[in-house]
């Protein structure tokens, strides 16, 4: 048996390729180098000598909880990347349509041609920059991003970071720009994107009770969320049974609007993220019990979790406030602590901490809603579907740092309602 070296020839290449790509990725500097392509084009851009920031020192906690986002961020030139995102057509385009655009959003009109922008001029040109910029740029550096785009698609549905822009986007569009058909308090055969069914709904509000009742919104159980948004009594997390106003005071309520909502939440709970387990103050918390059906988390957990000295929030604040004062923009002679920083974000938590207390957090999904007199179309029904399909959440192990960074967003939703 004859074997012929040319039939070899694409496999040799293939592990060259590969050899290569894995050797550069093992050299990859990391947010603790001051010589990495992060800091040099920093310098350069700005101007700025940063010779006076320890970097080993200013970004350790950084690099110890989050590796591989030390290493995609230090491999990053942003003044490169800022250069291709103002000479982008698409960046230019979208920027272009968003300055002359105008519309009045309490109209039928005014979202039904916002809804005409994003889906036609600002969705296309922002995948084009996701693609032809972000990921291009992640993609082009040597292997270093590689770790940060993998652990990307474990947090985040299993999709990569552009397609998961897609996804959000398009179910964002299906919450906002689907075409509810309905009759309405008034009798009367109605056709309007949902965007303004959902804002309209909210008129209701008239006097400060009103507006306390949608503190309810975070206390919404599972098995409830179809009686609170048709405006009917039903029991929150807390055990009480409460009413918010939807459909009084001449008000028609979502509706069917509902319906893409759902799917929204349902694909929030299917990011690995929310698989975490925390520790605040000996308390274990489970992140999924913001989705599970009877499970709740009462909120002053999440702020002091968000609050916690190790984590996500203030360690970022903690590595600005050292950058600050070593390149002299803050001075503890000013009178500035050289905590200002995370002083000011915990007084911010603690502000709400008292009110966050009474709650047990819940976000409502997969309700099983129904609407025999309603029908919506979908901008995007496939992506819709998809959801249905792969809604379990998966459980993988996420350091404690990344589990922050969603209790803080998920703390900060909080408090809209606070």
């Amino acid at each position: 048996m004859r074997l012929y070296a040319s039939r070899f020839a694409p496999l040799v290449a293939l592990l060259v390729i590969v050899s290569h790509h894995a050797a550069e990725a093992s050299t990859c500097k990391t947010l603790l180098d001051s010589d990495s392509t992060l800091a040099k084009s920093l310098a350069t851009w700005t101007e700025t000598d940063l010779s006076s920031i320890d970097f080993s020192t200013v970004f350790k906690e950084i690099d110890t909880a989050l590796p591989w986002l030390s290493k995609c961020a230090a491999a990053i030139d942003p003044k490169a990347v800022y250069t291709s995102l103002v000479s982008s057509s698409a960046a230019k385009k979208g920027l272009s349509a968003l300055e002359n655009f105008d519309a009045d959003l309490s109209t039928v009109d005014g979202w039904s041609s916002t809804c005409t922008l994003i889906e036609d001029t600002l969705k296309p040109n922002i995948e084009f920059v996701m693609t032809e910029v972000i990921m291009d740029t992640l993609n082009s550096a040597d292997g270093c991003c590689d770790d940060f785009l993998s652990e990307f698609k474990t947090l985040f549905g299993g999709d990569s970071l552009d397609k998961m822009v897609t996804k959000i986007m398009e179910l964002g569009l299906n919450v906002a720009c689907s075409e509810r058909t309905y009759t309405n308090l008034k009798s009367t055969s109605t056709k309007e994107v949902c965007a303004y069914s959902i804002y309209n709904s909210f008129t209701f509000l008239q006097r400060d009770d009103d507006a306390t009742s949608l503190l309810n919104l975070a206390q919404i159980p599972n098995d409830q969320m179809c009686n609170v948004f048709a405006g009917k009594q039903f029991t929150n997390t807390n055990g009480a049974t409460v009413t918010i106003g939807f459909g009084t005071n001449g008000v028609d309520t979502m509706g069917i609007c509902l319906e893409p909502i759902d799917t929204l939440m349902q694909y929030l709970k299917s990011w690995g993220i929310f698989s975490e387990t925390i520790d605040t103050d000996g308390t274990s918390v489970s992140l999924s019990d913001l989705f599970t059906s009877d499970k709740s988390i009462r909120g002053n957990l999440l702020l002091d979790y968000a609050a916690s000295s190790s984590g996500l929030p203030r360690m970022g604040l903690r590595a600005t406030e050292k950058v600050l004062f070593a390149l002299g923009v803050a001075t503890t002679e000013d009178g500035e602590s050289e905590t200002f920083l995370q002083d000011g974000f915990v007084e911010m938590v603690d502000g709400f901490s008292s009110y966050a207390k009474e709650l047990l957090l819940h976000i409502p999904n997969n309700g099983g809603c129904t609407f025999s007199d309603q029908s919506v179309t979908l901008p995007f029904t496939e992506t819709a579907a998809s959801v249905g399909a792969s809604n379990a959440a998966t459980s993988v192990k996420l350091s404690g740092l990344v589990t922050a960074s969603m209790v803080l967003i998920s703390s900060l939703l909080m408090s809209v309602l606070l």
